[in-house]
């Protein structure tokens, strides 16, 4: 998952004398630069927080990083360092098929870590290693479940629905805050970086 943050100056490079030309490789990397981690910053304070039940407030900085541009190479991105697929699931939407019979979706009874994942023990084949079972509900939903409790008090508790196919809702806009966000701060950015290289080279 990444957003990359390019930039055509064509039509203001032709309007410029040629000592403004010359500054404009840098004057562009820098801005390029400055809008990527603008963009960081409004995912991981702002979209990230808004998507999800945040448990680890570390989690999202540690994950979006920031590739710088270049004179070379004008472009800057903003990506996934630990390139998990369920945030590009969660970024996208879609449907999620099983890679064996069924998809087991984790009810409310799967407590999760700080960083929303479900724990190694807690895994449907881990679960079922140890007390739990497959069973069908009156409903015909067929679920991993457990027991609970004791005689009078005992219950069944599930644990996950088993389904065939999943339809994995759109709810993090990474793509779209990240656009809208590099679409508001680019020109102020590229104005400022171009002012700064023209001075820093006239006081030479």
């Amino acid at each position: 998952m990444q957003i990359n943050v390019k930039s055509n100056i064509s039509t203001f490079a032709k309007a410029m004398d040629a000592f403004g030309r010359n500054h404009i490789p840098a004057a562009t990397a820098n801005a390029l630069t400055t809008t990527a981690f603008n963009v960081r910053k409004q995912i991981v304070d702002d979209t990230y927080p808004s998507s999800f039940t945040v448990r680890n407030k570390r989690f999202a900085s540690a994950m979006f990083r920031v590739e710088k541009a270049t004179r070379r190479n004008l472009t800057a991105r903003v990506y996934d360092r630990l390139g998990r697929d369920y945030m590009t699931t969660q970024a996208e939407g879609g449907l999620k098929r099983p890679r064996g019979n069924n998809i087991a979706i984790p009810s409310r009874q799967i407590k999760r870590t700080k960083t929303g994942r479900v724990p190694k023990n807690r895994h449907p084949r881990n679960v079922l290693g140890g007390k739990a079972y497959k069973t069908k509900l009156d409903s015909g939903q067929e679920v991993i479940a457990e027991q609970t409790g004791r005689g009078a008090a005992r219950k069944q508790r599930v644990l996950y629905l088993l389904e065939k196919i999943a339809r994995i809702p759109k709810r993090f806009a990474f793509y779209e805050d990240a656009n809208k966000k590099a679409g508001r701060v680019f020109d102020r950015n590229f104005k400022k970086s171009f002012a700064f290289q023209k001075n820093k080279a006239r006081m030479k």
